[in-house]
């Protein structure tokens, strides 16, 4: 009889602990919600991480919502373990990464050197599913231009215009402009791109435009006014002055042609010939020393950059190779500018023989036309194509449309008014350029999916342009040769980044199942290893974007 008993209360014991854990498993998850800044996430009892997690400072356990609360929706069971199971793999595509870190540097980078945070959320529902290390304050490298563009979109409208003003300091009679003509700054990139020949086309239009007013001299001189747009001249942080030649540091300005950026194509020609050299804009203002000569090996030795003084084309192109195009710096964006209106006022038939000045604020005069550029039509170069001038060009036009300043400072208060606007938390934000090439920057996990969340949100009228931007996986700019097959292969819409000890993704992820995901990804490391953004992180970055593709149930 003992014997039976003992045998009855074991057995009463076993189904009470099976009861338990069916409610802990069904009914729990039903009755707590998900406080806003703690995770639903939390590790498992005993599970062992060496991620630090930024949200599970605390327990790690849910929190009950107050009664009355508007606390996010409840979860349900299946939608609690889904998660888990997500969070669970994202956690081992990041270990695995930190590994692959460990041995691509023999040991030299361990996994506390690397720091992974992420954040995702279902798009629409505001559930915040998926959080690590989420608020801690990082650098995004290139994923900073998401911020620049959602934040000219807010505060300017995704109709919003570059105006640069050509104004008349003087009567017009006669067939001459008696006074000076002032060009008054705008922020207009003035970009090209592609298109090597759309600077002369949109200047020309100004030039006919003047003749049009009756302009075939000017007895004056050209003033340049750059208003409130600041001096061109690098960031804080950039990277070091050896580099300034290179396209990526390209400067911005109130005045500018094709975004302060040079381009060239060269196309081989008969052995032992010069090559074909195009440059772009073509007049520039340098001295011109084309030099590259066509070779019988297969090889690529075009070497490019400009001085204060000279554009240089130089080097051996293999006659095989045929073409070779690149690109980088001029030195002074506004004397771009300069050469390259002067070179339209001359192709028009306008005569012109004063000074060129470079001035601020000048007096109001009659304006004889206005060059117009829309906002939308920077939103690729900069999203997608990463164009580091053209974000910074817009970085400093949204501070002087909203502040009246276009310099860093008050590029980065129009920022910190936008996600205001968007109810984006600003803490621990840090912008001083549009394009994340300095690394001074620093935003969230949280703070940019949040900010994707509000842009994208289907009551968003910016949601089209923003999203239009982006580039897409397998298909188009940055992302052109990343998941290249798969699920996510035409259903992530993001925007790359890198620079040195720094590597990021963030965007949308369209859901096999069809939730949509905004995330963002963002990794530091150490800056002196070379090849782990290649090897390590980009793969990283490309299998949680293919995860939230497959679904959080998958």
């Amino acid at each position: 009889m003992v014997a039976r008993e003992r045998r009855f209360k074991a057995t009463e014991a076993a189904l009470i602990g099976a009861l338990l854990v069916v409610f802990a498993t069904l009914l729990f998850p039903l009755l707590v919600g998900e406080e806003r800044g703690a995770s639903v996430l939390a590790s498992e009892p005993g599970q062992a991480s060496t991620l630090r997690e930024s949200t599970l400072h605390a327990s790690g356990e849910p929190t009950v919502a107050p009664a009355g609360s508007s606390a996010l929706p409840l979860l349900s069971a299946t939608s609690a373990r889904s998660d888990r199971e997500l969070k669970a793999d994202v956690l081992a595509i990041i270990e695995e990464a930190k590994r692959c870190a460990q041995s691509n540097s023999d040991g030299r980078v361990q996994s506390d050197d690397i720091i992974v945070a992420v954040h995702a959320r279902k798009l629409g529902s505001g559930d915040m599913v998926l959080r690590i290390e989420d608020d801690l304050a990082l650098r995004p490298a290139s994923g900073m231009k998401l911020v620049t563009t959602a934040a000219a979109l807010v505060l300017l409208g995704s109709d919003w215009h570059f105006e640069t003003g050509f104004d008349a300091a003087g009567e017009v009679s006669g067939g001459a402009l008696h006074g000076d003509l002032i060009v008054r700054a705008g922020g207009d990139p003035l970009y090209a791109g592609d298109e090597s020949q759309l600077v002369d086309v949109r200047l020309d239009r100004v030039a006919t435009a003047l003749r049009l007013k009756g302009v075939e001299e000017i007895r004056g001189n050209l003033l340049l006014d750059l208003g409130g747009f600041d001096y061109p001249g690098p960031g804080p942080e950039w990277p070091p002055a050896s580099q300034y030649w290179q396209e990526h540091c390209a400067l911005a300005a109130g005045l500018t042609a094709n975004a302060g950026v040079l381009a060239t194509r060269v196309t081989s020609t008969s052995l032992g010939q010069p090559a074909t050299i195009e440059v772009w804009p073509a007049h520039h203002g340098l001295e011109s020393r084309y030099t590259t000569v066509t070779v019988a090996e297969k090889v690529n030795d075009v070497r490019v950059g400009a001085t204060a003084k000279r554009v240089t084309v130089g080097g051996k192109i293999g006659q095989s190779i045929g073409v070779v195009e690149a690109s980088f710096s001029h030195p002074d964006p506004v004397a771009l500018f300069e050469s390259s209106f002067l070179a339209a006022l001359s192709r028009a038939g306008i005569r012109f023989s004063g000074e060129v000045r470079v001035l601020r604020n000048i007096a109001p005069a009659q304006r004889l036309y206005t060059m117009r550029s829309s906002l939308r039509s920077t939103l690729i170069p900069v999203n997608s194509d990463s164009a580091n001038s053209v974000a910074d060009q817009v970085f400093l036009a949204t501070g002087r449309a909203t502040f009246g300043r276009g310099s860093r400072e008050a590029g980065g208060l129009a920022t910190a008014k936008a996600l205001e606007q968007l109810g984006v938390p600003a803490d621990g934000l840090a912008q001083v350029d549009g394009s994340g090439l300095s690394r001074a920057n620093r935003v969230s996990a949280r703070q940019m999916a949040t900010l994707l969340a509000a842009v994208l949100g289907p009551e968003n009228p910016m949601r089209s342009a923003f999203r239009d931007s982006l580039a897409i996986a397998g298909v188009s700019g940055t992302l052109e040769n990343r998941m290249r097959s798969g699920a996510a292969t035409g259903h992530v819409f993001a925007k790359t980044g890198w620079i040195s000890g720094t590597s990021s993704l963030s965007g949308l992820a369209e859901g096999a199942d069809g939730v949509n995901w905004v995330f963002s990804i963002l990794v530091e490391y150490p800056q002196a290893e070379a090849g782990l953004n290649k090897y390590c992180f980009k793969p990283m970055h490309d299998a949680i974007a293919e995860r939230l593709v497959a679904g959080a149930g998958s």
